[in-house]
Parts: structure tokens; C-alpha cells; sequence
């Protein structure tokens, strides 16, 4: 599902931040730009970082996993580029690295969207299948702990090539702007049956275990429905417990390791472990009961990180650096994707 998350981020990217590289990249635009990706992902990284690294120098639990040697590659974004041998420290961070990687290109990326569209729009799908196919395929893995990729077809590439995947997602997501921003094929997408169907699409590939390379065109068009859907979908979405839960979803994804750890550690307490079935052997009930507890109990620490940590900090980097948002004349008609930006664009990017 990670590959969901490239393709809406470059979706989102390009809705908010391309008629700032829509003909050239003034310093003055750049400069907002990167502070403004800096300001929304780089706090609660630095967090979860430096809370682990004094959690491990506490306990002594030194190990190939939180390797000091591989701090400043997790400090500079560089874990996706395949310097270790395995993901490293918070391990799901190497996702932040790629995205970050797509965050560089995609100035130019930009201006090659608006400026040579038609080649543009005629080269971009062969690279970012040349892409996905290379890692299915032929690019060897790095490092150890995947060596079953090729054989198994598998796009589960994160800390040798995730930067690669993480381009290829972005890219495609840029590509599905462009289809939104067509009223024709923005129509196409905006009906709840497309959604059922493009849901219904995503989940059964993904139980059925096919080929990886089918479920990316299931992704896009997931995409193209959240953002499209103005029926049920869209209420159903903007229900006030799920904006929540998306207005907090970098926290989920940043700080769940640290809550799965706290999950298990709580059912081992003896008195716990006593009264409770063991998760190993839990029933579908109990193990219902036990996923609920840990949803909730992962929820409410992202909302105390999202208020505490990423909210305040972003502001305050915003605000110290003056950030003014720009206006877009050329997207004045064009609805903002109904479930992807529920609220200020700007925020959620």
C-alpha cells in the first residue's frame, strides 16, 4: 500500500505546487517550496529518530539495525539508496527518503509537464513501466533480507532501490493529475460504482497475491476516485473521525513500530498475559478485540504527535520563514479533489 502513498503524493504535489514550475524555477518559489516540504515531514522524522536513538543508548541494544554508523544516512534521507545492508532505525522511514528524492525532481518534473506536455505525457508511462518492471525482474536486491524479491516478483523494494519506486509512484501520480485535470475523464471517475469497483479491484489482487505490476494501475485508480468522488464516497469520507484519521496518518506511519513494541510489550505483562488469550491463539473475536486495542491505542498517540510534534513545529518553520501561499489563476474552475483535500491543500501537502 505504500505505493498508494507515492502515487497520491505526487497527485497532491503537482495540484498544489505546479504553477509554481510551470515555466521556470524562480528562487523565490524553490526556496518556499523545499521549506515547505521540509516543514511538513522533517520534525516528527527527527522525533522518531532521536527518540530511538536514545531509547537504544539506554538499553545498550546496539545491533545491524540501529547501526550509529547509519545515523547521519537516516538524519540526511539517504536510507532508500541502498548504502546499508538492510533498512535501518526507524525502519519505515526509508519511504520518507524516497519520497524525498521525488520531492527534488519534481521542479523539473514539473516543467516538463507544462512545458513539453506531449512528449512528456508520450515518455513518462514508458519510463515509470521500465521502472516497475526492472524491479520486479532484473534489478539484483542489496544488502540481505530480500532475496526472494525476484523470484516472488515482488515490488517490496525499500532500502536498495526504494527510491526508484518511490520516483516511479510519484510520477504516476503526477501522470493521474493530469487526467484529473480533464473534466472528461474526471467524470469518468467521479461515480461511486467506479470506486466500488476500483476498491473491490485493490483488495482482491491484494488478497489473491497477484503480480505486483497489476495492482499499480488498481492504485491509480483508486486515486482518481478519492479525489473524483463527489457521492457517497465522498460523504462517507469526510465523516469528522476519518478526516482525523487522515489528518494524522504521517503520525500513524511514522510511530507504529514504537506502538506495536508498546502492544506487545503490555500483552506480555504477567497479569495480562494470565487473563488474556495468547495472540498466537486468539480466536477471530479476540484477535478482533486485540487489532481494535491497538488501532485505538496507535490513533491516540499519533493525535498527541500530530498536535505536539508535527503541527507546532511546522508552523513555527512556516511562519519563521514567511511562507505566503501563491494563488493559482489556472486552477480558479478546477475542484479541489474532494477527499484528498478536504481542507487547506497547502496543509495536507
Amino acid at each position: 500500500m505504500v505505493d498508494l502513498f507515492f502515487i497520491m503524493s505526487g497527485f497532491i504535489i503537482l495540484h498544489v505546487y505546479g504553477d509554481d514550475f510551470s515555466r521556470q524555477l524562480a528562487k523565490g518559489n524553490v526556496k518556499k517550496y523545499f521549506i515547505a516540504r521540509f516543514a511538513r515531514t522533517y520534525p516528527l522524522h527527527f522525533f522518531t529518530l532521536g527518540l530511538l536513538i536514545v531509547m537504544t543508548w539506554i538499553s545498550g541494544h546496539w545491533s545491524i539495525v540501529n547501526d550509529p554508523a547509519a545515523i547521519p544516512t537516516n538524519l540526511l534521507l539517504l536510507q532508500s539508496f541502498g548504502i546499508h545492508q538492510l533498512s535501518t532505525w526507524n525502519r519505515l522511514s526509508w519511504s520518507l527518503s524516497a519520497e524525498w528524492a521525488s520531492y527534488v525532481v519534481f521542479p523539473l518534473l514539473s516543467i516538463s509537464f507544462n512545458q513539453s506536455k506531449r512528449l512528456t505525457l508520450m515518455l513518462i508511462p514508458i519510463l515509470i513501466l521500465a521502472t516497475y518492471i526492472s524491479l520486479l525482474y532484473f534489478l539484483p536486491p542489496k544488502g540481505i533480507g530480500n532475496a526472494q524479491r525476484l523470484i516472488l516478483h515482488q515490488l517490496d523494494v525499500t532500502y536498495d532501490y526504494g527510491f526508484l519506486r518511490g520516483l516511479a509512484g510519484f510520477t504516476l501520480g503526477m501522470l493521474c493529475y493530469e487526467f484529473y485535470f480533464n473534466a472528461h475523464y474526471r467524470e469518468l471517475f467521479s461515480s461511486d460504482l467506479a470506486a466500488v469497483i476500483f476498491i473491490s479491484m485493490t483488495f482482491l489482487y491484494m488478497y489473491e497475491n497477484v503480480n505486483d505490476l497489476l495492482l499499480i494501475p488498481a492504485l491509480s485508480g483508486l486515486t482518481l476516485c478519492f479525489a473524483s468522488n463527489c457521492g457517497r464516497l465522498h460523504k462517507y469520507c469526510s465523516l469528522t473521525v476519518l478526516q482525523l484519521i487522515g489528518k494524522v496518518s504521517y503520525s500513524i506511519y511514522l510511530i507504529q513500530w514504537f506502538i506495536a513494541t508498546l502492544f506487545a510489550s503490555l500483552l506480555a505483562l504477567p497479569a495480562l498475559k494470565e487473563a488474556l488469550p495468547p495472540l498466537e491463539t486468539a480466536s477471530f473475536l479476540a484477535g478482533t478485540l486485540y487489532e481494535i486495542t491497538y488501532l485505538l491505542l496507535l490513533i491516540s498517540f499519533s493525535c498527541l504527535t500530530y498536535y505536539g510534534i508535527e503541527k507546532p513545529f511546522r508552523n513555527y518553520i512556516n511562519r519563521a520563514t514567511q511562507r505566503r501561499p501563491p494563488t493559482h489563476p489556472a486552477k480558479s474552475n478546477l475542484p479541489s479533489p474532494s477527499t484528498l483535500l478536504s481542507e487547506n491543500p497547502r496543509s495536507h501537502s
